[in-house]
């Protein structure tokens, strides 16, 4: 699966959100008189909500959206100098997780917003310029009974938009004039895990997309000729807010590598994307459920999928030299950011069956001989591929193996 721009600014700044992610209440107004600039995160050893040990009492760690490689969702990508430590302790990735969810989670949403209350992301240059136009010509039905469409939509950020994201983050700006087209798709589903009615249940969803990611899309992808997990982080117990005050936990985070094959050899060569791919699952809302959903993701209402391209693949440790690498070898290498929505939606008692709606984003540069204009037009279509093959995955599965979930 293949979004690429990020379409309002990255700040993580404000007493509320330190208060509400990273610093302890009690501490907020002694941390408050030393009030730092909009674009940077305090934490210490003793703060967040996930697991770990630290004194109390210690000084803050203050870090900078720059710092973080902020912002994520973008071609670009972050260099493995920005990868967060996989050795220690497991709070001090909160800064990192708050960040990437307080611009996936505005983002995905524009698309289809829970929320019509919920303010829409703007830029300093007022409202976000880019808006997801659709593409209705594009749409197309795939279950058997053909009862699911996908709806697709796009939207181009322009350089002077993508410039005023780094600077409101901090960075240098880039010199590029190229802007960046995002491809998105929307598809309702049946919750069912009916043989032969060309639909997926809850449980299959989450098995696939939340807990087996890396096997589960290299299965149902023709065009994945191989994955691999270069670093796998230990994220258990952390939980992150977002500005709505929705609480995410459950987390994964691995450095995943993929190798596609695009076209007939030796005139397209395969593909390398190199991600950090990070999954979370929405917790209930106090009061709502208490369910274990760090043990369960199923029992959540909806989970997120977030890829985020690193740049310098070669500085990452596979073991053998770069050269030599097998899985490398006669590739080009290429570039793919994506955010994915999968959630349970609302049911009322007329409801005949409950539905599941499935949203992904993204932008993509395979690089190489093709031209970045034939990329832009056949992204729309390649991405409904992927609903296609996905429900018919999961319907042979369901006849060979008896299903994905007991």
């Amino acid at each position: 699966m293949s979004i690429a721009g990020f379409p309002y600014p990255f700040v993580t700044g404000g007493a509320a959100y330190r208060s509400k992610v990273l610093v302890p209440s009690e501490e907020m107004e002694a941390r408050n008189s030393r009030e730092p600039d909009s674009h940077t995160n305090l934490i210490g050893p003793d703060s967040g909500s996930g697991s770990g040990s630290g004194s109390g009492g210690a000084a803050p760690i203050m870090v900078t959206a720059a710092e973080l490689g902020a912002p994520f969702l973008r071609l670009r990508g972050i260099s493995s100098a920005h990868l967060p430590s996989s050795t220690g302790p497991r709070e001090e990735m909160i800064p990192f997780l708050t960040a990437l969810l307080r611009e996936s989670v505005p983002f995905i949403d524009s698309v289809a917003p829970k929320e019509s209350n919920r303010p829409q992301p703007t830029t300093d240059l007022g409202t976000a310029r880019s808006e997801w136009k659709p593409l209705k010509t594009k749409s197309s039905k795939v279950d058997n009974d053909g009862s699911t469409v996908v709806s697709l939509c796009e939207r181009t950020l322009s350089a002077p938009e993508l410039r005023v994201i780094e600077r409101s983050a901090g960075m240098a700006t880039s010199n590029t004039d190229d802007s960046e087209t995002w491809a998105c798709r929307r598809s309702v589903h049946r919750d069912s895990n009916a043989p032969g009615d060309g639909s997926a249940s809850w449980g299959e969803f989450v098995t696939c997309f939340k807990d087996k990611h890396v096997e589960c899309e290299e299965a149902f992808t023709p065009s994945i000729v191989g994955t691999r997990v270069l670093r796998d982080y230990d994220v258990a117990g952390l939980q992150v807010d977002d500005e709505h005050g929705d609480r995410y936990g459950s987390f994964t985070m691995k450095v995943v590598e993929a190798r596609h094959k695009i076209g007939v050899k030796p005139l397209l060569k395969d593909r390398a994307f190199t991600v950090l791919q990070v999954t979370c699952s929405l917790l209930p809302r106090e009061g709502e459920s208490t369910a274990d959903v760090e043990s369960k993701s199923e029992d959540s209402n909806e989970i997120l999928v977030i890829n985020i391209p690193v740049s310098d693949v070669e500085n990452l440790a596979t073991g053998t030299p770069a050269k030599e690498d097998p899985f490398r070898k006669d590739t080009v290498k290429g570039s793919f950011v994506s955010v994915e929505r999968i959630r349970k939606l609302p049911t009322t008692e007329n409801d005949r069956q409950a539905q599941i709606e499935w949203i992904m984003a993204t932008a993509s540069d395979a690089r190489g001989s093709l031209p970045g204009w034939v990329q832009t037009m056949a992204v729309p279509g390649q991405i409904a591929k992927d609903v296609t093959l996905f429900l018919g995955w999961v319907a042979k599965e369901r006849e060979n193996k008896g299903g994905l979930v007991a």
